[in-house]
């Protein structure tokens, strides 16, 4: 008769946690993910594991010294696989990829332009800086400003003729040696020297591969993670019950607070502010009048919600009752652990580099 009731229980608990009918997404720590997401079915603490751990295999790849581009590629594999798998929208994670595209620039050209680093084949050796600021007067300057001059009188703008008055600049001093007459010069800094040699592009290279996994993987963890598993999780390793109590509050306002902004956002386009084209100011005025009712709303939510456990007599003395989202360490998570070990190896272990064993061999 016990086992019947502890089969009956069960059964209840598993039909509690199953979503309702029809529902493919649920809110996460940012935007949603689907519910059937592959890698939200492993423990958020072995997720959390598993990140930070191939994160520091990844860091070990990019030494200055001997960077290691074939481990770098090795672990971007994993990220990839570990984004692919985290259940976020379409649109979401294209977002995110153009997010990431001027960053992965911007990391390749620093590190390219900014960081010489010395190798066995020179690409580029070029003096960008002398040492010193140069007060001259040339004919391309005159020549730069009287082209945005007559650009402004003629279409009345500003930007399209800087930079017509500067390709033409640049054109014209290449072609013809046109006259200078210096004023005088001022030190300032040391003399800049553009190098680009073929260890400074696999450092460069190295950087951009391993960065690149590091973020497909942190916004894999942050997509999949629930506010409500991270309390479960906390539940699990036995933090203390106020700092549960304090970090479930907040995140559970910030969930009430980007509900309230969708709310107050439809608001405005069903009173047709976007019914004629805005400048970017315009966008940012409207942007910031939202502050104001979004403030009004937090403050009333907060209310509602000492009140709401006030009525219940919560206090942070009382005892602990079941928490349906604690989940277990299965299988899959154990497997996971063990790929963290090895992760950590590749990160703290004695071993070379995949690159230096490959030369080797």
């Amino acid at each position: 008769m016990s086992d019947l009731k502890s089969f009956s229980a069960t059964a209840e608990e598993a039909i509690y946690l199953q979503p309702p009918a029809g529902r493919r997404y649920v809110r996460s720590f940012l935007f949603s993910r689907r519910v059937d997401a592959p890698f939200a079915r492993v423990h958020l603490l072995v997720r959390a594991l598993l990140v930070i751990c191939l994160s520091a295999a990844q860091l070990r790849t990019m030494n200055t010294a001997h960077p290691d581009i074939v481990g770098s590629i090795v672990l971007l594999v994993p990220s990839i696989a570990i984004f692919l798998i985290s259940g976020m929208h379409g649109k979401v994670a294209r977002i995110y990829l153009l997010l990431m595209v001027p960053t992965i620039f911007s990391l390749f050209f620093s590190w390219t332009l900014l960081n010489p680093v010395a190798g066995n084949i020179t690409f580029v050796r070029q003096q960008v800086y002398p040492g010193f600021l140069t007060f001259s007067l040339a004919v391309w300057q005159l020549l730069w400003v009287g082209i945005v001059l007559l650009y402004y009188r003629w279409k009345r703008g500003i930007v399209n003729g800087v930079i017509l008055a500067s390709v033409a600049a640049i054109v014209v001093s290449y072609l013809l040696p046109l006259p200078a007459w210096t004023i005088a010069r001022v030190p300032l800094f040391h003399p800049l020297t553009l190098y680009i040699s073929e260890q400074g592009l696999l450092l460069a290279l190295t950087k951009v591969v391993s960065y690149s996994g590091m973020m497909l993987s942190t916004i894999a963890l942050v997509v999949t993670s629930r506010d409500i598993e991270l309390m479960g999780a906390m539940r699990q390793i036995h933090i203390p019950r106020p700092i549960i109590f304090f970090l479930s509050t907040v995140f559970r306002a910030l969930n009430l607070a980007l509900t309230d902004y969708e709310t107050i956002y439809q608001a405005q386009i069903a009173r047709a502010i976007n019914a004629r084209p805005r400048s970017f100011v315009r966008r940012l005025r409207d942007l910031a009048s939202i502050a104001v009712p979004m403030v009004a709303m937090m403050i009333r939510r907060s209310s509602e919600i000492g009140d709401a456990l006030m009525a219940r007599g919560y206090t942070l003395r009382q005892r602990d009752v079941d928490f349906y989202e604690t989940s277990p360490l299965r299988a899959i998570d154990w497997l996971l652990l063990l790929a963290c070990l090895v992760l950590l190896y590749l990160a703290i272990g004695p071993y070379p580099g995949l690159t230096a064993l490959i030369q080797r061999w």
